[in-house]
């Protein structure tokens, strides 16, 4: 287990690829906060926003050295890849409140996309995917209802701004210890 666990970390880098590109994508979700186009259209876009989640990773991944496509055999790869499919399920709850609740919307994004990293935690050996998780997940939710997505969108970005340095300290101590 623990070397199939090795192989995917340094195949993948730790997903450093999908958490660099979530920097960007949060950015602008942040930005979309702002303006006066209603909470529907921007709600729209926010959903919109994920569209640049694969060509992004890819551009990442060439900058990382990782291989984000490898076609392998490796179960800890497909597990990865099942816990990301995992967050599809929950998209549900935000599509809801996309016509229920919009104002909602955009935390109930914020609270999957930072719950959804959980497993990755196990998946990657990662105590930076544990506790930003976590912490997003429950900052989101605070945020939000304290202050508004505004506040809850940059917080997002400054948390994955966070977990990729720490993702890039692990993947230093892991080639260390190689």
């Amino acid at each position: 287990m623990d070397a199939l666990k090795k192989d995917a970390i340094m195949t993948q880098k730790k997903g450093l690829p999908f958490i660099m590109a979530s920097v960007v994508i949060w950015m602008i979700i942040f930005l979309l906060q702002f303006g006066d186009r209603g909470i529907k259209a921007t709600n729209m876009m926010t959903f919109m926003c994920s569209c640049l989640l694969m060509p992004l990773a890819f551009f990442f991944s060439k900058i990382v050295k990782a291989d984000i496509f490898k076609k392998t055999d490796n179960p800890i790869n497909k597990m990865g890849f099942l816990c990301t499919m995992n967050q599809m399920l929950y998209i549900l709850i935000v599509m809801w409140a996309f016509s229920q609740k919009p104002d909602a919307m955009m935390m109930l994004y914020a609270m999957v996309f930072g719950a959804h990293l959980l497993p990755f935690g196990w998946v990657y050996n990662s105590r930076g995917y544990t506790f930003v998780s976590i912490t997003e997940t429950i900052g989101a939710l605070i945020l939000a209802m304290s202050f508004g997505n505004a506040v809850a969108a940059a917080f997002m970005v400054i948390m994955e701004v966070v977990l990729t340095i720490l993702l890039f300290i692990e993947l230093r101590k892991e080639s260390q210890s190689s």
